[in-house]
């Protein structure tokens, strides 16, 4: 085996810096200014022209830039690439002629001292060298290096500039698309953030104080737009307009089907739905009819959402409560120690799925020390890194050590939450709402 010896060679050092220097190239402009001095390394100076015809008609053509050797390196260009409509379009001139046979030239004794379209640009040099820029199959870009002497190009050289050059359009197609996608992407990213803070107004901006009652909230997205909502809102006015705190309060957890903008918009639709109710309902399971009709008239395919609302009365403490599909809450006593119950008594089809879907509805009287846990399946689905789900199980854990105060609940379900996943990040959005009965 013999290995040769490559130090001598002056090319090979200025290649491998060119290739290189083109791997870091961000803008077809960058490429170009490489290459360009790559080129002046190699051969020495030389001027160059590159010309467009891409969504041009047949024997059309742009100038997108003309360098003599001694600015060939500066590549003071036109951005040909984001306003093409700002560089003019030609017919004629030597250089419409030249590129008519879409094919390769190198031409000797080259003698064009005036040119309608470049004046005397040409007239310093001796021959040039033509070479087609092929994009999906077709001549779109042409590179024209000029030399002063007579015969300054061989047929040798136009092979392996073929080449050369024609992988250097496709890196400049590769540097477009990158920053096509990089644009792209930053629309998206401030796209997200917009829903995000539209999304995070539909959330109570404070928890309200319904009387007799403690109440705390956690709720955190999987993505920048998340599907989950919460909303605890009293229902009655008095006289003058103003919300009356001491009639019955409407507490809805909501889970649209999966995440990301698709779900916030379906939650969104939720929130306008359930916010222009008409009038005071009777009870939370007309409110579910209504929305279930509403969403299904949208035809939202494999869209639905999941919801528990309660209508919670102070004065009697009696909660009224229907669920559609969603996880049934917790209920824990503080006082009297009893295990942990289930409000699980209505059920009935996520909104959104069938359209003659009637939902049922029932009460329960909360006594003072018991605590409702509303959550969202973002926190029951959470795995750790056996795939092992957090579960209710997870919750009811938390909640055994835990006072049963509406912040401890919280506190106790989250902490046990990020035991469980052991910095694994969350699949889906996680809701909790705890909501105390305060002792008389």
């Amino acid at each position: 085996m013999i290995c040769l010896d490559t130090s001598q060679n002056t090319r090979i050092p200025v290649m491998m810096e060119l290739v290189g220097a083109l791997s870091r190239a961000e803008t077809p402009q960058d490429v170009h200014r490489t290459f360009a001095a790559g080129i002046r390394q190699m051969y020495g100076p030389r001027g160059y022209i590159s010309l467009s015809t891409r969504g041009l008609e047949p024997g059309e053509y742009r100038v997108t830039r003309a360098l003599h050797a001694e600015s060939f390196t500066e590549m003071h260009m036109i951005d040909s690439w984001s306003r093409p409509e700002d560089v003019p379009v030609h017919r004629d001139g030597f250089l419409g002629s030249l590129i008519r046979s879409a094919y390769p030239e190198v031409i000797h004794g080259l003698d064009v001292p005036d040119d309608p379209v470049l004046g005397g640009f040409l007239g310093r040099y001796g021959s040039l060298m033509a070479i087609p820029l092929f994009d999906h199959g077709e001549p779109l870009n042409w590179a024209i290096s000029l030399s002063e002497a007579s015969d300054g190009f061989s047929i040798a050289e136009l092979e392996e500039q073929i080449l050369r050059a024609n992988l250097v359009g496709g890196t400049v197609r590769n540097t477009i698309m990158a920053h096509d996608l990089k644009l792209a992407s930053e629309r998206i990213r401030r796209e997200m953030e917009r829903i995000a803070d539209i999304q995070r107004a539909l959330l109570p901006e404070t928890l309200p104080q319904i009387p007799g009652t403690s109440i705390a909230a956690s709720y955190e997205t999987f993505d920048q737009a998340g599907g989950d909502l919460y909303m605890i809102r009293p229902l009655q006015r008095d006289e003058d307009g103003i919300p009356d705190a001491n009639g019955p309060w409407a507490i809805l957890i909501a889970d649209a089907s999966g995440h990301g903008p698709a779900a916030a918009v379906v939650i969104a639709m939720l929130h306008a739905i359930v916010h222009a109710y008409p009038g005071i309902p009777t009870g939370p399971a007309e409110v579910l009819d209504h929305a279930n009709e509403h969403l299904t008239a949208k035809r939202l395919e494999s869209s639905f959402v999941t919801a528990f609302l309660g209508i919670y009365d102070p004065k009697t403490r009696r909660l009224t409560y229907s669920c559609a599909g969603h996880n049934p809450p917790l209920l824990k006593d503080i006082r009297k120690q009893r295990p942990l119950r289930w409000l699980d008594r209505a059920g009935g089809f996520p909104l959104g799925i069938l359209d003659d879907a009637r939902y049922e509805q029932t009460s329960v009287v909360l006594e003072p020390d018991e605590t409702v846990v509303l959550y969202t399946d973002g926190i029951t689905e959470a795995m750790n890194a056996n795939r092992d789900m957090f579960g209710t199980e997870g919750i009811e854990a938390a909640l055994v050590e835990c006072t049963g105060e509406s912040h401890c609940v919280i506190h106790s379900v989250l902490a046990g939450l990020r035991a469980h996943e052991g910095g694994r990040r969350p699949s889906d959005d996680q809701t909790i709402v705890a909501m105390q009965i305060m002792p008389e």
